[in-house]
């Protein structure tokens, strides 16, 4: 065997020793690691060579940073030389900024930031090389008006991220302090995810970590420069975070939330008039100074969260005495307790060299997992999580031009599933699932590592970044699930069951049965006395009896490599022209011609002579790669018919007299004892295995869009982004041994055989039109409306209907959200000193399947879909929905639905937080700011509020980046304020001292409302013809549209947080 792909081409090979295997793994790995080195010897060859460059232009480095030591980000320093001509950069994560290609000679340097007083610097001189202006130490403003600079009055041609959405400050105060609705609250903002692995999360760029806790986050980033060739996965429904550095004085912050279900109102679908018992709690503290001065500073953060939730089950159930359908509708206790701490370090090696370390550790216990909708109270498991992450970053100045950063990231992980109960599962589909939980007693182990390697250099009027990633996950899964087996009883077509005056069962005529129906005269039945053979004669008993049983460990490992080259251009003042190639490969599958190229352009019509911009354009157009995930091959290798044994029983035809139709029905006539495996075995049933397929290759998209940027009067900021996405080879899952239409399998001897196969498509076109308002005094806001359009012949490794025949399976894609709006901002109330964040949402609903909860064509996957009715539809087989008349028995020749025929509900919710500040105690020099701002002076406090909270009040985005794509839309930063590292400011913002003075101490008191208007937004509904719930939303959809929360529809969660 040349590979190990060869071992799942074909059913008929024997799998390969443990020792081949682990040769082959080995050759295999080994290849993509030669590949990676030489493509790091080339990155390293360019960069000597880059290097060795000496341009004759000048460049201008600095740093800015507050009063109180910390850094500023997303200042716009713009320096003009003597002709008018301007050159801006935008400083970064620490502060720094780089002005690049500067033509040698005397220059006017200016910097301003929101809520900062501008900074103005003339006869700089630049000589060719390196120029240094130094550490910049900024005050805050004391103008009552906002400080209108030209770099907010225009759009920048080089700001890659313009159109992304940036929360920072004040602004980050809209979201959610929970860490669970904080990821859904980012995720409704960034909309639905284009790509089939849902929007990448980035944490100080770094992939894979936890979404930290609000108090340690600086800045929040979405969409922001989708089409970097730096980036594996576009930035459409990307999320960025960066994590609070150090600072040079010692702050702090100490809070906690509460909520209970005092404050909260009733689950609408929870029919007790009294709400379950619920409490929110969660504690918090943050501190950060210095170690060495100039040298070193730390940023610490703790954070306890106890919750008492509750999750709801709304089922049907059988009466046990009457054997009558009776509604279960209750709400069980599911509790959990979490805790998390972060340290992080920032390091001045040397004059050009800085290293960042970070360790988060994470630590959570959840009681009655599991336990929700259909799931009755006895399917509960526990579930214990443990979490260590390492982040390392160092960043080095090379030369006059040229920086370098390497990071490294690993990430140790380990969760625990205990089930309470080891009995046989039923699942009675669509209404209710009784039994242990299959999840047995279960473990799982994964080390994740990846090494990244960066290089920016500036060149004139080009800006050049290459690097590469190397990454590996090792993965060691204890599984016993399905172990204790599971017995499905779904809808179909039986005789029912009728009492003789003697007892006698008599059977019907037969015709349609729904799910719980046939549960029920099975029941009756047994109750009865009725032997396996009577059940068989009725056509009753389960539908299908599936178990697994065998070696419950099992391994594997994968490496995959990503390097990218690309250069930004600037053609012109007003003309940006970048391009990039990215390259990717991956272990466990044979597709390593990976190429990606990126090309992009950006252009301001407008910006000509010095002239201020107020339009961009930029075009844009990218191939992206996604990785075969390690599950996959994971699954494939337990599976695989030797570590562990998969049994699928399905019930077969009537009409079905086959030796092994009669050994089903024979084992299904068991029930409700469940055989071994050994059982199984020796009746030489045939097994279910899973496999790759052997030609899986790498799934990519294509993407194109265009962005239209607009400098409004009053500082709006319009963006109008079209953009198509069309994916190819994308994963779907498929039984290549399922029953032709003669009923026979196409290898007879062997069981069903599940491969993953990347054969699937999806297309996505949308519009965006986002409008923002710079920060003023009292006022921000980003508002965003989404057109979209998602269909594809698959949901990303779903089953097809028909396993042969795949033309019918194109339809809308499960994110499909027509109709999208998202608001975010803040409003400040000056005579009484509060401060409104609003985050509104509104969505039309997402599709959903219908189907007849039969398995149809013998293949035992339960998502069969109805027919359109016609003619020929027999009365017995109609269903008249809401959603259109349907056959539930399709003939030869009827129209079979689309895929995702059913539309959801839509969605609306509006969040908001209110909050006053209150600040005491003066800061050290009070009185001689005081004096300053008496003579006039540039520093000081100001009725508008000083900067609390060190970041605060920064302003998103900026020119000096590389030119490129940007997302939707921009949201600008917030006042500071009140912020988690230092004392609140001023005003409403801050702490309202007399003149608007920084306080020492804030005291910032908060209700924070879910769903404030107490509007019910339904989840999908059952979508299956065959259950007493078909049309029916049995749940809600959660506060943010991403979960099923039983504690309530409106919450009220009240915060008090002390800064210092």
């Amino acid at each position: 065997m040349k590979s190990k792909q060869i071992v799942f081409t074909s059913s008929f090979r024997l799998h390969p020793s443990s020792f081949d295997s682990k040769v082959l793994d080995m050759k295999v790995s080994l290849k993509i690691f030669a590949r990676s080195l030489c493509f790091l010897l080339l990155v390293a060859l360019v960069a000597v060579v880059v290097s060795a460059q000496t341009p004759g232009t000048g460049t201008l480095h600095g740093q800015f940073a507050d009063e109180f030591g910390g850094v500023i980000v997303g200042a716009t320093v713009t320096a003009t030389d003597s002709t008018g001509k301007q050159k801006t950069a935008t400083t970064d994560n620490d502060g720094n900024f780089l002005l690049a290609g500067l033509a040698p000679g005397t220059y006017t340097v200016r910097a301003a930031a929101p809520g900062f007083a501008v900074f103005e610097k003339t006869d700089v001189q630049i000589a060719p090389g390196r120029n240094d202006l130094g550490k910049v130490t900024l005050g805050v403003s004391l103008q009552k008006e906002e400080v209108t600079v030209a770099s907010e009055s225009a759009v920048n041609v080089d700001d890659a991220s313009a159109g992304a959405i940036v929360l920072k400050g004040k602004d980050l105060e809209a979201l959610p302090d929970d860490p669970d609705e904080l990821a859904a609250a980012l995720s409704a903002l960034a909309g639905p995810s284009v790509g089939p692995n849902g929007g990448q999360i980035l944490i100080d760029g770094f992939e894979g970590g936890r979404i930290p806790s609000k108090d340690s986050i600086r800045e929040i980033r979405v969409n922001d420069n989708p089409l970097s060739a730096e980036r594996d996965q576009p930035g459409f429904g990307g999320i960025q975070i960066f994590t609070k550095p150090g600072t040079d004085h010692l702050r702090g912050s100490l809070s906690g939330t509460f909520n209970d279900e005092s404050m909260n109102s009733r689950n609408p679908f929870l029919r007790s008039a009294k709400r379950p018992p619920f409490q929110f709690r969660q504690y918090s503290g943050s501190l950060s100074g210095t170690i060495v001065p100039k040298k070193a500073s730390f940023f610490f953060e703790l954070e306890r969260g106890e919750t008492d939730d509750n999750d709801l089950v709304n089922a049907t159930v059988l009466d046990p005495l009457t054997l009558l359908p009776t509604p279960f509708n209750a709400a069980v206790l599911t509790p959990s307790r979490r805790i998390s701490l972060s340290p992080r370090i920032d390091y001045q090696i040397s004059k050009n060299h800085t290293l960042v370390g970070r360790y988060n550790f994470f630590q959570s216990k959840q009681q009655n997992i599991g336990v929700s909708q259909f799931s009755l109270p006895e399917r509960a498991f526990d579930l214990s999580t443990h979490s260590h992450q390492l982040q390392l970053t160092e960043t080095a100045v090379l030369n006059k031009t040229t920086v370098n950063e390497t990071r490294f990231q690993f990430i140790r992980n380990r969760t625990q599933q205990t089930a309470l109960s080891t009995a046989t599962a039923v699942n009675v589909l669509d209404a209710f699932t009784s039994g242990g939980a299959t999840v047995g007693d279960s473990f799982n182990e994964t080390n994740r590592w990846d090494v990244t390697n960066t290089t920016t250099q500036a060149h004139g009027l080009h800006s050049l970044k290459f690097g590469a990633r190397l990454r590996g996950i090792s993965v060691s899964d204890f599984s016993e699930s399905n172990f204790n087996g599971t017995y499905t009883f779904a809808g179909g077509f039986a005789r029912p069951v009728s009492f003789d005056s003697l007892g006698h069962a008599v059977a019907g005529a037969a015709g349609p049965i729904t799910s719980l129906e046939r549960f029920r005269e099975t029941q009756e039945l047994l109750r009865a006395g009725a032997g396996p053979a009577q059940l068989a004669a009725f056509g009753l008993g389960p539908t299908q009896l599936t178990l697994v049983g065998g070696q419950p460990l099992a391994k594997i490992s994968q490496v995959d490599f990503g390097g990218f080259v690309q250069d930004d251009w600037k053609l012109r003042p007003n003309l940006t022209l970048g391009g990039g190639l990215r390259y990717e490969a991956q272990t466990n599958i044979s597709s390593h011609f990976n190429f990606a190229p990126r090309v992009y352009l950006a252009w301001s019509p407008d910006g000509k002579a010095g002239k201020p911009a107020k339009t961009v354009i930029r075009l844009g157009f990218g191939i992206f790669y996604d990785r075969i995930s390690e599950a996959l091959s994971l699954n494939a290798e337990r599976f695989n018919g030797v570590n562990q044994q998969q049994f699928i029983i399905t019930s077969p035809l009537a009409t079905d007299t086959s030796a092994r139709a009669q050994q089903a029905l024979t084992l299904l006539s068991q029930f409700p004892l469940i055989p071994t495996v050994d059982q199984l075995s020796a009746f030489a049933v045939p097994q279910t295995t899973r496999r790759l397929a052997p030609d899986i290759t790498a799934p990519y998209s294509y993407i194109g869009g265009l962005i239209l940027t607009r400098q409004l009067p009053k500082k709006f900021t319009l963006n109008v982004f079209a953009s198509t996405y069309n994916s190819r080879h994308v994963l779907r899952s498929r039984s290549i041994n399922a029953p032709l239409p003669t009923g026979l399998r196409p290898q007879p001897s062997l069981g069903d055989i599940y491969e993953y196969e990347t054969s699937g498509v999806q297309n996505v076109e949308q519009l965006n039109v986002g409008v923002s308002k710079q920060i003023s005094r009292t006022f921000s806001l980003f508002a965003n409306y989404t057109l979209g359009k998602a269909q594809g012949d698959t949901d990303f490794g779903s089953f097809p209907v028909n396993q042969y025949d795949l033309r019918g399976e194109y339809g809308r894609s499960s994110f499909d959200v027509r109709h999208r709006f998202t608001l975010v901002g803040q409003v400040g109330i000056p005579y009484l000193k509060l401060a409104l964040n609003p985050i509104i949402i509104a969505s039309t609903g997402r599709p959903f399947n219908i189907i007849t909860g039969s398995d149809n064509n013998l293949d035992g996957i339960f998502n069969d879909r109805p027919a359109f009715a016609d003619s020929r539809t027999a009365a017995a087989d109609l269903r008249h929905t809401p959603f259109g008349d349907f056959d539930i028995n399709p003939k030869p020749g009827q129209a079979i639905i689309p895929r995702n025929f059913g539309q959801g509900p839509g969605f609306f919710s509006v969040n908001m937080r209110v909050s006053r500040t209150f600040g005491f105690g003066d800061l050290p020099g009070a009185a001689s700011r005081r004096a300053a701002q008496n003579n006039g002076g540039q520093q000081g406090g100001s009725d508008r509020g000083g900067r609390g909270g060190g970041e605060g009040g920064n302003r998103g985005g900026g020119g000096g980046r590389p030119g490129g794509m940007g997302g939707p839309v921009i949201i600008a930063g917030g006042p500071g304020g009140g912020g988690e590292r230092g004392g609140g400011g001023g005003g409403f913002f801050g702490g309202g001292g007399a003149g608007g003075e920084q306080k020492r101490y804030s005291l910032t008191f908060s209700l924070f409302f879910i769903n404030m208007l107490n509007h019910t937004n339904r989840a999908n509904p059952v979508g299956n013809l065959s259950s007493p719930f078909f049309g029916q939303s049995l749940s809600t959809a959660g506060g943010f549209g991403g979960g099923n929360a039983a504690s309530g529809n409106r919450r009220i969660q009240a915060s008090v947080r002390l800064s210092f």
